[in-house]
C-alpha cells in the first residue's frame, strides 16, 4: 500500500503564522520578518482557507490565538529552534566556520583582543569577527553568534557565563600623582580632576561611599569612550575609574597607578551570552570553553603597583 504524501505547507505562511502568534501582532510580526503587515496578514489569511478555520480571533483588544492554534504555533516555534540549530551545527562542522561576536568597544580591546592571538593559531578553522557597539546584544535583531553583556547574567532564552566581576578602583599615572597632595584620601580627590565614563555614571559616586570620602568640589572631564578616559589617564589629565580586568597591564607595567586601597566590588560582570538553543554549535562551544580556560588561568600580573604611602 503506498503512503500518503505528507501534507506541507507554505514555508512563508508557517513563517508568518509563527512569528504573530509568539507576538500576538501582525505589526510585530512584520518587523521581525523584515516585510510589511499587509504581507503578515496576506500570509496569515491564506494559510487559513488552506487550513478550513481560523487560527486567531480577532477581538476589539487585538488578537488571541483558538486553542488549535496554541499547539500548532508551538509546534512550529520548536521546528524553526531545531532548523536554526541544524544549520548552525552544519555551518560549523565545515572545514571554515565564521564566529561573529557582537560586544562593547573597551572590552575588545583591552579584554579580548589580546588573547585573541592564540585561540586563532590553535583554532585556524574558525574566524572571529568582531561588532563593536555600545547598545547590548539582542539576538532577534543581530546577526550574531555570542555577545559580551553586562549585567547580572539572568537574561531569559539565553546561556550566560561569567567572565569577569565588576573591581573599580580610581587610577592614574604615576606622574599625575607626583604633583598632588597625597597627606589624606580626601585632600587628593579635591585637588584632582575626577575622568568619567558617560554610560556609567555612578562609578565615582558609589566609589567615594564606599571609600567614606564625602562628596567635594573638584573638576570633571566627561567622555563618551571608556578606551578614552584611560588613555587620558595615562596622560596624567586626571583620575579614572579603573576597571581592574581592563588595566591589569597598565598596573604591572606601571603605567597606571592606584593611589587608595578601597576597591568597589558590585554584583555586576561582563558575561559571554548566545541563545540557548544556539549554546552547543560547535564553533560556539569551542569559543565559549576556550575563553572560560582563559579566565581560569592565573592573571601575569601578581601585585599591583601603588602610591607611596
Amino acid at each position: 500500500m503506498e503512503r500518503s504524501p505528507r501534507r506541507l505547507l507554505p514555508l512563508n505562511p508557517l513563517r508568518a503564522f509563527e512569528a504573530a502568534a509568539r507576538h500576538l501582532s501582525f505589526t510585530q510580526a512584520a518587523d521581525e520578518l523584515g516585510v510589511t503587515q499587509g504581507a503578515v496578514s496576506r500570509h496569515i489569511r491564506a494559510l487559513e482557507d488552506r487550513l478550513g478555520f481560523p487560527l486567531f480571533v480577532r477581538t476589539a483588544q487585538g488578537l488571541r490565538l483558538e486553542q488549535g492554534g496554541r499547539v500548532y504555533a508551538q509546534v512550529l516555534h520548536d521546528a524553526f529552534t531545531r532548523i536554526a540549530r541544524a544549520t548552525d551545527n552544519l555551518i560549523a562542522t565545515q572545514t571554515h566556520s565564521v564566529l561573529t561576536i557582537r560586544g562593547y568597544t573597551t572590552f575588545f580591546i583591552r579584554w579580548l583582543i589580546p588573547r585573541l592571538p592564540e585561540f586563532q593559531r590553535t583554532h585556524t578553522d574558525i574566524e572571529v569577527r568582531l561588532v563593536a557597539a555600545t547598545d547590548p546584544v539582542d539576538f532577534d535583531r543581530d546577526a550574531v553568534d555570542i555577545g559580551i553583556r553586562y549585567g547580572r547574567g539572568h537574561w531569559r532564552g539565553w546561556r550566560s557565563d561569567l567572565l569577569f566581576m565588576d573591581e573599580l578602583s580610581p587610577v592614574c599615572g604615576p606622574g599625575y600623582l607626583a604633583q598632588r597632595d597625597t597627606t589624606s584620601p580626601a585632600t587628593l580627590i579635591t585637588e584632582s580632576t575626577l575622568l568619567h565614563h558617560n554610560r556609567r555614571p555612578n562609578d565615582w559616586t558609589e566609589w567615594l561611599a564606599a571609600a567614606g570620602i564625602a562628596q567635594a568640589l573638584h573638576d570633571n572631564l566627561y567622555f563618551e569612550d571608556l578606551s578614552i578616559v584611560y588613555e587620558c589617564a595615562r596622560a596624567n589629565l586626571g583620575i579614572a575609574i579603573g576597571q581592574r580586568s581592563y588595566i591589569e597591564d597598565d598596573l604591572a607595567s606601571g603605567r597606571l597607578v592606584q593611589p587608595f586601597d578601597t576597591v568597589l566590588h558590585r554584583d555586576l560582570g561582563y558575561y559571554l551570552v548566545c541563545p540557548t538553543e544556539r549554546a552547543d554549535a560547535p564553533k560556539i562551544k569551542i569559543f565559549r570553553e576556550w575563553l572560560l580556560s582563559c579566565v581560569s588561568a592565573p592573571t601575569p600580573a601578581e601585585q599591583t603597583p601603588r602610591a607611596a604611602e
